[in-house]
C-alpha cells in the first residue's frame, strides 16, 4: 500500500525549468566566451556548483585554483540570485497545490527530491510557504535513487509503499533503481510516457493512488 509520495520540484510542482535555463545564461552574461564554456560544462552534467566550477575552469584555463574558484563562486551566486527571485513567484503546475493538500489531509508522507542543491531548494520552498506540506526535503547531495533509498530508510517503507512523481529521465531511472512506483509528468515533454502512470498535470494523481491502494497491481 502506497503511503509515501516523493515529488520532484522543478517542472513537476512549479513551472521553473525555463527560468533555470534563462538564469544559466544570465550568470555568464558579460563573460567573453561565457556561452561556449557554459554549454560545454552543462553537457558534462551535475548541479550548479559542478557546472559553474567547470565553466570557470574553461574561462580561466591559465588561472590558479584560487582565482578559478572565486570566479565559480561569483557565477554560482549570480545564478542562485536569479533563480531565487524568479522561482519563488513562478507559476505553480496545474493541480499541484490542491494535490499536495489533499494527500496531506489523507495522511500520506510527502517528500521533495530535487536536483537542486539542498540549501537552495529548502530556501525556495520556504519562501513559497510550502515547507509545512513536506515531511522532508532532499536535494542534489544525493542522486534520485539515493534519495529514494534514504527516504525509505527514514520512513521504514518498502519500495512498493513509495511513489516517485517527476518529469525527467533522472526521476524514472531513480525510481527504477530504488524499485518504487513512478508517475511521469509529461507537460513539458521531457519524458515520453503513456498510460495511467503518465499525466500532464497532478489532478489525476490522488485518484490513481486511490485505485492502486484499493486494488494493487504490478509495478510499471
Amino acid at each position: 500500500m502506497i503511503r509515501v509520495v516523493v515529488f520532484d520540484f522543478d517542472g513537476t510542482l512549479v513551472d521553473s525549468n525555463p527560468i533555470k535555463d534563462v538564469c544559466f545564461h544570465v550568470a555568464v552574461a558579460g563573460q567573453p566566451g561565457g556561452e561556449d564554456a557554459l554549454s560545454a560544462a552543462r553537457a558534462l552534467g551535475g548541479d550548479r556548483y559542478r557546472i559553474f566550477a567547470e565553466t570557470a575552469r574553461r574561462l580561466k584555463p591559465d588561472a590558479d585554483a584560487a582565482e578559478t574558484m572565486a570566479l565559480a563562486r561569483r557565477l554560482t551566486a549570480r545564478y542562485g540570485h536569479c533563480c531565487e527571485n524568479r522561482i519563488r513567484c513562478c507559476p505553480i503546475r496545474h493541480g499541484a497545490r490542491t494535490t499536495l493538500a489533499a494527500l496531506k489531509r489523507q495522511g500520506f508522507r510527502l517528500w521533495l527530491s530535487s536536483g537542486t542543491p539542498d540549501r537552495d531548494l529548502v530556501a525556495v520552498v520556504r519562501k513559497r510557504g510550502w515547507a509545512p506540506l513536506f515531511d522532508g526535503i532532499l536535494g542534489s547531495s544525493g542522486s534520485k535513487a539515493e534519495n529514494l533509498r534514504r527516504i525509505m530508510a527514514l520512513e521504514k517503507a518498502k519500495p512498493r509503499e513509495v511513489m516517485m512523481v517527476g518529469d525527467s529521465l533522472d526521476d524514472i531511472v531513480g525510481a527504477r533503481e530504488a524499485g518504487t512506483w513512478m508517475v511521469a509528468i509529461t507537460v513539458e515533454g521531457r519524458v515520453a510516457a503513456r498510460g495511467p502512470f503518465a499525466m500532464r498535470h497532478l489532478y489525476s494523481l490522488p485518484p490513481l493512488i486511490a485505485r492502486l491502494r484499493s486494488r494493487p497491481s504490478s509495478r510499471v
